[in-house]
């Protein structure tokens, strides 16, 4: 008997430590934690370069609190799809008898749910030049011979349904980020700046039309072509009066890090700042 009770712990621990491999291998993705929401109804905003650019292969590159991205094989194009597992309520929370919990905790998903799907909304109907959008999909809608050819970080395959895949298509840029700091590596200030100056004007922009973002980081959240600057992250705007005051509330991330970095730089963006927020 314990022999035995000592072979089905090892086999338990093998089988937890296997999925747990699988999980780091593929870094969490699985087509369960993809499939499309049941509560934001349907919507299909397609063109033409949105069927050239899916009838590539697209290959893992990350994943936020919000979605997996996924770049093209030409590294032009990144599918993004939501993670929406994470509106589903607990298995273990479904069985047992907590109604108020469960009731809770349903509605602050499905708030959460519908934000995030509304500002997909904003993002291409407002902000499409901004986003570098192509596409977008939610929901579940007639069927139709397209597919979205993925390979996640381990290098399996899927090859997904169009008409039952929620996703965001957008055009792929260099972080800006990463751009700027290279320019302060290599002396170049008044690329640096360039570059400042063109975030500060998505920003600025964006306020100015009463759209406000939840997420306020710098760092990863925006991209720069060489010419401007794009918001990427697509899953965080709203709608909001005043927008424009608010711009300065937003930036104390950028400043704190500025500050940390190059501190004649936190001057420049300032005045820079300042002077936008000032022209009607």
């Amino acid at each position: 008997m314990i022999k035995k009770l000592i072979c089905l712990i090892c086999l338990i621990a093998v089988c937890a430590g296997t999925g747990k491999g699988l999980y780091w291998a593929t870094k969490g993705f699985s087509y369960r934690r993809i499939q499309g929401p049941v509560h934001t109804g349907k919507l299909e905003i397609w063109n033409a370069e949105a069927d050239q650019a899916l009838s590539q292969r697209y290959f893992y590159i990350g994943r936020g609190r919000q979605c997996f991205a996924f770049e093209s094989e030409d590294g032009k194009y990144v599918v993004k799809l939501p993670r929406t597992d994470i509106y589903q309520i607990p298995l273990w929370l479904r069985v047992l008898p907590f109604k108020s919990k469960r009731e809770r905790l349903r509605a602050s998903r499905s708030k959460q749910e519908a934000f995030i799907f509304e500002s997909f909304r904003i993002a291409y109907d407002a902000l499409q030049k901004e986003t570098g959008m192509i596409a977008l999909h939610i929901g579940r809608t007639e069927p139709k011979d397209k597919w979205i050819t993925l390979y996640n970080a381990a290098g399996f395959k899927f090859h997904l349904p169009v008409d039952q895949t929620t996703f965001v298509l957008q055009h792929k840029h260099p972080i800006l980020m990463k751009a700027f700091l290279a320019s302060l590596e290599n002396g170049d200030r008044k690329e640096a700046e360039r570059i400042l100056d063109a975030f500060i004007d998505v920003v600025v922009d964006r306020g100015k039309r009463g759209i406000w973002n939840r997420d306020e980081s710098f760092l990863r959240n925006y991209g720069f072509d060489g010419q401007r600057a794009y918001q990427i992250d697509v899953g965080s705007f709203y709608y909001k009066e005043n927008g424009i005051a608010s711009i300065r509330d937003t930036m104390h991330p950028v400043r704190k890090w500025l500050r940390g970095i190059d501190p004649a730089m936190l001057q420049f963006f300032d005045q820079t700042l300042e002077a936008k927020l000032s022209t009607n």
